[in-house]
């Protein structure tokens, strides 16, 4: 029957599809849950604005790290099934309750309004890599020869003159 590191427990497949070293990557190869990138601007009823970096897999809203009221939870979503497109699900409430929280989805660059304040996600655009320079522009190899292999064959700096003015005289004895 094999090994049966791969066999299937009580007739389900092993998360990831049972291959070493996708644990809980599911069908496409990717995480269930992505990571948080980019800052959240929160824009409240007086037109404060607050910025909160967005780092981990979730991230909480809390009077004490934002100065706002209320509370509230972010986690980043994925909304195609095929691709690895992500937005924002950003539960919110004014006074903490479970109940009071209202819950909506936030695409990169747009904004979603919950418990009377304004979320606003700016994700950091993806890395953009230099071309490759084209073989034309590169410089041409030096040939072992051409270069100097022997302290002799290498010219000697001139020393530093300095010159005669710039000396502080002696002073003269008495």
């Amino acid at each position: 029957m094999g090994s049966g590191w791969l066999a299937p427990r009580n007739g389900r497949p092993a998360p990831g599809g049972g291959r070493p070293g996708s644990m809980g990557r599911g069908v496409f190869g990717r995480r269930r849950n992505p990571r948080l990138a980019g800052t959240l601007h929160i824009l409240d009823i007086t037109g404060r604005e607050v910025a909160v970096p967005l780092r981990g897999r979730a991230t909480v809203l809390t009077a004490g790290g934002t100065g706002l009221t209320g509370y509230g939870e972010v986690w980043a979503v994925h909304t195609a099934a095929a691709t690895a497109d992500t937005s924002l699900m950003i539960s919110y409430g004014r006074d903490g309750s479970a109940g009071d929280r209202a819950s909506g989805l936030c695409a990169a660059g747009e904004t979603v309004i919950l418990g009377g304040l304004a979320f606003t996600w700016r994700h950091p655009p993806a890395m953009i890599t230099a071309p490759a320079m084209p073989a034309a522009l590169t410089m041409p190899a030096i040939p072992a020869a051409a270069m100097p292999t022997t302290p002799a064959a290498v010219p000697a700096a001139p020393a530093a003159a300095t010159p005669a003015a710039a000396v502080p005289a002696a002073p003269a004895a008495i």
